[in-house]
C-alpha cells in the first residue's frame, strides 16, 4: 500500500463518515496513523497474478473478523478434498464419479428452507404457499442456555445458537432452528424454544449446536465461536444435559483466555406427548385451528413468570381456508342479483326522455361491471386450494375481492405435558381496499361525501357510514340504505327482482315437481313465503299499490286450494284402504286420472299467478326505476348560479378520476359520468365489504368451538363483538385506504350471520352399533367449514356439533341462531407519513374514526349491562366502564400525537367481552407485525403473569424469531421487516422491532 486517496477509500467504506478531501500523494505508514489513528489495512495477494484487493477495518477486532471470513473462504483446501475422495472412489468402484452417464432428471419445485421446517413454494398461479408437516403434538422441544462465553476484556458477547440435524442415513446437516439473540451476556438465557417433530427423528439422530457471536448487530456481522454435538439420545435421558463447547475444525474443548474456564452449553429436552384425553382444550384448540386454517406453524417459548418458574408458550399462524372460498360465494350470490337487475332495467321504458337516455347508459356500464364480476369470479374458482394472497398481489384486479395477508394468529400457554391451557386470538389482515382502483378520487367515504346533495364539511365529527351515505344518492343507492328514498327503492328492486325469480322457477316447473307426490305442502309453503315478499314490495309507501297486491293474493290463494286439495289426496290414497266392490286396478286408474286432472289445474293456475306477478313487477318495477334515476339526474346542477349538485365538467372530471383502473371507459356527458360514478362506487364497496366479512368469518369458525353457554347467551342477545385496530396513516395514498377499510367496516353492521350445525359425525354410535363415548365423539367430530350468502345481508356459517351441543336449549331446538355483528373501529397512525399528517394538522379523518368507535363501543357496552348488569374484568384487572373512560378522554380534543394508548384500551375491553381482535396496515406484514407481538406479550403479561421486568426482552424474542418473521418471509422472501432507521425514529418505542431485524427497500 503506497500511494492511495485515503479519504475517498473511508468514505466507501463507511458513508456516515466525513473527512477533509485530500489529493493523492505518497504515504508513510507513520504518516496513516497520524491522519486515522484507528484504521487497520488489510492487503488480500492472490498467487494467480490477479490484481491485489485493499481492505479497510475499523478495528483490530474487525481485522481479525475479516482474516477468519477470508481464511474459511478459501476454495483451495475444498477442492483439494474433492480431489482426494474422487480418487478414493474411482479406486473403490473402477470408475470416474463424474462420468456415471446419464440421469433421469426429474423436473420439481426446489423449496427453499427457513426456520423450523417451514418450506416455502410458488403455487401455478403465482402465490405464495407453505408446505409443511402437520403440527401435531409429538415431538421433542429443546430450551438453552449457556455459561461462561467471556473471551475479550471488557466485552461480551451477542450470542445465538443455530441447531442442526442429520439422521442416519444422511449425511449433511439439517438446519432445523436457532434461538433469539441474547445481547452483552455471557451467560445467557434463550426464551426462544426449538421443537423437533417426530416424524425425522430416532434415537441415532444427531444435534449440532453451534454458537455465533454477532459483533454487528446492524449488519449481523459474526463470528462462530464454536460448536457442541450430540444425540437425541443422550439429551433426552436426563433433565439437564452440560456439554463444552469445542473448537470446529479440531474437537477439543475451548478454554476462555480470561479465565481459563470452560464454555458450556445447557440442554433441557421434554417430549410432547399425544394427550390422552380426548377432550382437553389443547386438542381442541389444535384441531380448531387445523380445521379453520391451512399451512398451521407454530414456535415455542419459555418466558420467566412472575412466581419464578419459567412459562411454556406456543404460537401458532395459519391460513384461513375461507379466504378464497367466501369470495367464491359472495361472488356467486352477487353476479344473479345484479343479472336479475339488469333483466328488470332491460325490460323497462321511460316516457321522460332524460330518464331514458340514463337507462341506456345505465344499462351499458352494468354489463361492463357484470363482466367484471365475473371475470373475477373464473380467475379465483381456478385458484383452487390456495388460501393466501401474499402483499404483492394487492394491485391484482382479479383478486380484489379478497383479504390481503389474511392469518390467524393464536398465543397461547400450555402445561409441563404440552397440552394448552389457554390462549389468545388475533386475526391480521390488509386493509379492506382496492388497490386496483387507485385512490385519485379517495376512498368511499370521501366519494360518498362528494356526491352528496348539498356540500359539507368533510370529515364530519363521526365518521358514520349511514349518516354519509344518507345525503349521497349514489352511496345510499349501492349500500340498499332503508333510510333514504334511493336507496329504498334500489333494495326494493333486489328484493322484489330475487323473489320473482324464485317463483317463476316454481311456477313453471309445477308439473314436474308435482308429479312426485307429498309435494304439494311443501311447494304451497315455499310460494307463501315469495309471494309474501312480493306483497310487502307492492305495499310498500314508494310504490303503494294494493290493488296489485290484493290481485296477486286471490289468484295465490286459488292455488292454494288447488295445491291443499292435491296435498289430502296424496295423503289419502297412501292411508285409504282398498274397496272389495272395486277392482284395485280400476280403483289405481281413478286416482290417477284424478290427480293428472287436479296438476293441470294447478299448472293453469300457477300461469294465472306468474302473468299476474309479471304484469305486476313491470309497473312497480317501472315506478322504482324511475325514482333512483330520479335521484340520480337530481346531481346534475340545473342552473349554474346554484349550489346544489354538480356542473356537468365535474361529473365528467370526477368519473375519470374514479375509473383511472379501466381504460375502456370513454365519459363524454354528464349522464354516461353519473353511471360510471355508481358502478365504480358499486364495485369498490362490494370488494371492500367481501374483504372484511371474510375476515369476519374466517376469524368467527376459529373461536366459536371454544365457546361456553354463557358467551351463546351473550352474542345471541348482543351480537358479536368485533374491534378492528387500524394502523394506517392519514397521509398519500393510505388516507384513501383508511377510508375503503373503515366504510366496510361500518357497514359490517348491517350484515347478520346465521350459524347452524354440521351434520354429527355417524351420530355418535360406532360399528357394532352400541353408542359411543362422549370423548370419543368430540375427537373424531371434524367437519367441513360452509359459508354463504343467503340474502343481500345475511350468510350462513356452519359450525362444529360438538360446539352447537353447548348452545343453549332454546338455540338448539330452533336449529340455527340469527346473531348480528357489532364493528368497532380506532385508527392510530405510526409511521413517518403520520407524523407528517400531524405536522401539516391533516389527521381530521382519524379522529373522526375514533370518535365513532368510542360511540360503538360505548353502545356495545350498554347493551350488555342493559341485559347482564356488569361486564367481566379486563386482563389487566381493570374494571371496563373505567377504561372505557380513558378512551373517552383521549379521543377528545386536543388529542396529542399518536394516541397508541387508545389501541391498547380497545383490546382490553374486547377481551374482556369476548370479542374478535383484527389488526391491519396496508399489507398486514411490518407494521401489523409489531402490533401483534405486542399485543399477545401484554396478553401473556396481563392475564397470565409473565415477569414484567422480562417484557422487553420477550418482546424483542418474538419479533426476532416469532411467526410474524415467518409472515414477511411469505410476503418478501426475506426475514427482514420492510423499515429504516430514519423512520424508526418517529415511531413510537413499543412498535419499534430489534436492531437487526429491519432493511430499507424490502421488496415483496
Amino acid at each position: 500500500f503506497t500511494e492511495c486517496n485515503v479519504s475517498q477509500l473511508l468514505a466507501e467504506q463507511d458513508p456516515r463518515t466525513h473527512y477533509e478531501r485530500q489529493p493523492k500523494k505518497k504515504i508513510s505508514p507513520t504518516h496513516f496513523e497520524l491522519v486515522c489513528p484507528n484504521i487497520m489495512i488489510l492487503l488480500l495477494e492472490f498467487d494467480a497474478g490477479d490484481p491485489a484487493v485493499v481492505f479497510i477495518a475499523r478495528s483490530e477486532t474487525e481485522a481479525e473478523i475479516w482474516c477468519q471470513h477470508l481464511v474459511a473462504a478459501q476454495l483451495a483446501p475444498t477442492l483439494q478434498r474433492i480431489g482426494l475422495i474422487r480418487d478414493e472412489l474411482r479406486n473403490s468402484t473402477g470408475r470416474d464419479p463424474l462420468d456415471s452417464g446419464p440421469t433421469t432428471i426429474h423436473k420439481v419445485e426446489k423449496p427453499s428452507v427457513t426456520d423450523e421446517g417451514i418450506f416455502l413454494a410458488v403455487s401455478k398461479h403465482n402465490l405464495l404457499t407453505l408446505v409443511l408437516g402437520s403440527s401435531d403434538l409429538k415431538g421433542i422441544e429443546i430450551s438453552l442456555s449457556c455459561r461462561d462465553l467471556a473471551w475479550e476484556p471488557e466485552s461480551t458477547p451477542n450470542v445465538h445458537i443455530i441447531l442442526s440435524l442429520c439422521t442416519p442415513p444422511d449425511s449433511g446437516w439439517k438446519r432445523v432452528g436457532t434461538t433469539e439473540v441474547v445481547e452483552k451476556s455471557s451467560s445467557p438465557t434463550f426464551m426462544k424454544t426449538i421443537y423437533l417433530r417426530s416424524e425425522p427423528l430416532n434415537e441415532k439422530s444427531r444435534l449440532q449446536l453451534e454458537l455465533v457471536d454477532l459483533r454487528d448487530m446492524k449488519s449481523e456481522l459474526g463470528i462462530r465461536l464454536g460448536v457442541v454435538v450430540t444425540t437425541v439420545s443422550r439429551i433426552t435421558e436426563g433433565e439437564a444435559l452440560e456439554l463444552s463447547v469445542c473448537d470446529a475444525s479440531t474437537g477439543l474443548a475451548l478454554k476462555s483466555p480470561l479465565n481459563g474456564k470452560t464454555p458450556k452449553v445447557i440442554i433441557q429436552a421434554r417430549r410432547c406427548h399425544q394427550p390422552s384425553d380426548a377432550t382437553t382444550q389443547s386438542e381442541c384448540s389444535i384441531t380448531t385451528l387445523s380445521t379453520v386454517c391451512d399451512n398451521l406453524l407454530s414456535k415455542r417459548y419459555l418466558f420467566p413468570h412472575t412466581l419464578g418458574e419459567r412459562m411454556h408458550v406456543v404460537e401458532f399462524m395459519g391460513e384461513p381456508r375461507l379466504c378464497f372460498e367466501f369470495p367464491v360465494e359472495y361472488l356467486k350470490a352477487l353476479i344473479p342479483r345484479e343479472h336479475l337487475l339488469y333483466d328488470s332495467l332491460s325490460r323497462i321504458g321511460s316516457s321522460d326522455p332524460r330518464l331514458e337516455s340514463f337507462r341506456k347508459e345505465r344499462l351499458i356500464t352494468m354489463k361492463q361491471t357484470l363482466g367484471q364480476y365475473e371475470a373475477a369470479l373464473r380467475h379465483l374458482v381456478d385458484c383452487s386450494g390456495t388460501k393466501f394472497k401474499p402483499c404483492w398481489e394487492r394491485a391484482n384486479a382479479r383478486y380484489d375481492f379478497v383479504p390481503t395477508n389474511l392469518h390467524v394468529n393464536q398465543v397461547a400457554l400450555t402445561d409441563v405435558d404440552g397440552q394448552i391451557v389457554t390462549f389468545h386470538n388475533i386475526t391480521s389482515v390488509g386493509a379492506f381496499t382496492t388497490c386496483s382502483r387507485a385512490y385519485k378520487a379517495g376512498g368511499l367515504f370521501r366519494q360518498a361525501a362528494d356526491t352528496a346533495h348539498l356540500p359539507s364539511t368533510y370529515p364530519p365529527l363521526r365518521l358514520s357510514a349511514s349518516q354519509v351515505a344518507l345525503e349521497s344518492p349514489i352511496a345510499s343507492a349501492a349500500c340498499l340504505l332503508e333510510t333514504s328514498g334511493v336507496g329504498r327503492a334500489n333494495a326494493l328492486l333486489y328484493r322484489g327482482a330475487g323473489a320473482l325469480a324464485v317463483l317463476r322457477s316454481d311456477l313453471l316447473g309445477l308439473v314436474q315437481r308435482l308429479s312426485a307426490r307429498d309435494q304439494a305442502e311443501p311447494l304451497a309453503e315455499k310460494l307463501r313465503k315469495m309471494v309474501v315478499s312480493m306483497q310487502s314490495v307492492f305495499t310498500d309507501g314508494l310504490l303503494n299499490k294494493p290493488r296489485e297486491s290484493n290481485a296477486i293474493l286471490e289468484d295465490f290463494s286459488t292455488l292454494s286450494k288447488l295445491l291443499s286439495e292435491l296435498d289430502v289426496l296424496d295423503k289419502s290414497e297412501g292411508t285409504a284402504s282398498p274397496n272389495k266392490s272395486e277392482s284395485p286396478a280400476s280403483g289405481s286408474v281413478n286416482v290417477a286420472q284424478q290427480r293428472a286432472n287436479l296438476i293441470a289445474t294447478i299448472d293453469k293456475a300457477g300461469e294465472q299467478l306468474l302473468s299476474c306477478l309479471d304484469k305486476a313487477w313491470d309497473a312497480g318495477s317501472e315506478i322504482l326505476w324511475n325514482h333512483v334515476f330520479t335521484g340520480f339526474t337530481g346531481l346534475i346542477r340545473p342552473d349554474p348560479n346554484l349550489e346544489v349538485g354538480w356542473n356537468a365538467s365535474s361529473l365528467i372530471a370526477e368519473a375519470e378520476r374514479v375509473s383511472t383502473a379501466n381504460a375502456t371507459v370513454n365519459v363524454d356527458n354528464a349522464l354516461t359520468a353519473l353511471s360510471v360514478i355508481y358502478d365504480a362506487f358499486n364495485y369498490r364497496h362490494h370488494a371492500c365489504l367481501c374483504q372484511a366479512l371474510t375476515s369476519v368469518l374466517a376469524a368467527l369458525v376459529s373461536i366459536v368451538p371454544h365457546w361456553n353457554r354463557t358467551r351463546w347467551e351473550q352474542v345471541a342477545v348482543c351480537g358479536i363483538l368485533t374491534q378492528f385496530e387500524g394502523l394506517l396513516s392519514c397521509y398519500g395514498n393510505e388516507l384513501g385506504m383508511i377510508e375503503d377499510w373503515a366504510w366496510a367496516i361500518e357497514h359490517l353492521a348491517n350484515i347478520r350471520i346465521v350459524l347452524r350445525p354440521s351434520q354429527p359425525s355417524a351420530l355418535g354410535t360406532d360399528p357394532t352399533g352400541s353408542q359411543r363415548t362422549t370423548a370419543v365423539a368430540r375427537k373424531n367430530d371434524s367437519y367441513t367449514i360452509c359459508a354463504k350468502m343467503t340474502g343481500v345481508h345475511e350468510c350462513e356459517v356452519t359450525v362444529p356439533w360438538s360446539s352447537w351441543t353447548v348452545a343453549p336449549n332454546e338455540i338448539q331446538a330452533r336449529g340455527r341462531v340469527r346473531i348480528r355483528i357489532h364493528p368497532v373501529s380506532f385508527l392510530v397512525g405510526i409511521n413517518e407519513q403520520q407524523s407528517i399528517a400531524e405536522k401539516f394538522d391533516k389527521t381530521a379523518v382519524q379522529q373522526a374514526i375514533n370518535n365513532q368507535g368510542y360511540e360503538c363501543l360505548k353502545a356495545y357496552f350498554d347493551r350488555y349491562t342493559k341485559h347482564y348488569g356488569a361486564p367481566p374484568r379486563t386482563p389487566s384487572n381493570q374494571d371496563v366502564c373505567d377504561v372505557l373512560a380513558n378512551i373517552h378522554h383521549l379521543v377528545d380534543p386536543p388529542v396529542r400525537s399518536k394516541p397508541i394508548e387508545i389501541l391498547e384500551y380497545a383490546s382490553e375491553i374486547t377481551q374482556a367481552f369476548g370479542g374478535i381482535r383484527f389488526t391491519s396496515c396496508k399489507s398486514a406484514k411490518d407494521r401489523t407485525g409489531m402490533s401483534v407481538t405486542l399485543e399477545q406479550i401484554r396478553w401473556l403479561k396481563n392475564a397470565e403473569g409473565m415477569h414484567e421486568g422480562h417484557f422487553q426482552t420477550a418482546l424483542q424474542c418474538l419479533r426476532q424469531t416469532g411467526l410474524r418473521v415467518d409472515n414477511v418471509m411469505k410476503n418478501t422472501g426475506g426475514r427482514k421487516y420492510a423499515f429504516n432507521r430514519l423512520q424508526l425514529l418517529y415511531f413510537p418505542r413499543l412498535y419499534r422491532p430489534p436492531v437487526g431485524t429491519y432493511a430499507l427497500g424490502v421488496a415483496p
